[in-house]
């Protein structure tokens, strides 16, 4: 154990700031409440983004844990039925990444890993065209796991990244009768991202 720690305290370490775009689409499934019927809801992505910290630990092959404050969105609609939702979350993202070319001034890197969310209490749904909110933030899950793959790009202090997150688990369960949830949802995000090494 001691060798652990002393090979890993030897290791090159960054830490630094980042901040991002994304585009979430929010998928529903298995839903037969006879009001609703999810087959004729168009699930439409929706910009949100993302603030946070991040530390490196290691070179060619890394090790990326991130800290990020996260709000996504995403909107369904049916005829005159449209409801939207901010999904306000604290996402910590655990990332193994290797750097593919490194040049002089320059490197490109890839990297993925699992990435848990925990919903805030701010989020929040909006609708109109229909009698109540389908989706409720109540019925949010205390934390959501999700994967993510992406590539990125070293310039000096400056990294950007491309990344996208494929949802694992789901991300609320339906409102229209609580006591025996209809459907289930999901979320897939694709972010992009600049950040700063202070170290």
């Amino acid at each position: 154990m001691t060798l652990v720690l002393s090979t890993f305290a030897q290791l090159p370490f960054a830490i630094g700031i980042k901040g991002g775009i994304n585009s979430t689409k929010i998928t529903t499934d298995n839903y037969s409440e006879a009001t609703y019927n999810f087959a004729d809801f168009k699930s439409d992505a929706k910009s949100g983004y993302n603030l946070g910290v991040f530390a490196r630990l290691g070179t060619k092959v890394y090790l990326q844990p991130e800290l990020l404050y996260c709000v996504k969105k995403g909107q369904s609609t049916s005829g005159t039925a449209n409801q939207q939702v901010d999904l306000k979350t604290i996402q910590v993202p655990i990332l193994l990444g290797i750097k593919l070319i490194d040049l002089k001034l320059a490197s490109i890197r890839a990297f993925t890993g699992p990435a848990m969310s925990f919903p805030m209490k701010s989020s929040n749904v909006t609708y109109e065209g229909v009698s109540g909110p389908i989706y409720d933030t109540e019925n949010y899950k205390n934390n959501i796991w999700d994967w993510q793959l992406g590539a990125g790009v070293d310039v000096g202090m400056i990294t950007l990244d491309c990344r996208y997150e494929w949802g694992l688990s789901k991300t609320s369960e339906g409102s229209v009768n609580v006591s025996n949830p209809t459907f289930v949802n999901k979320g897939n995000t694709l972010t992009f991202s600049v950040g700063f090494k202070f170290i």
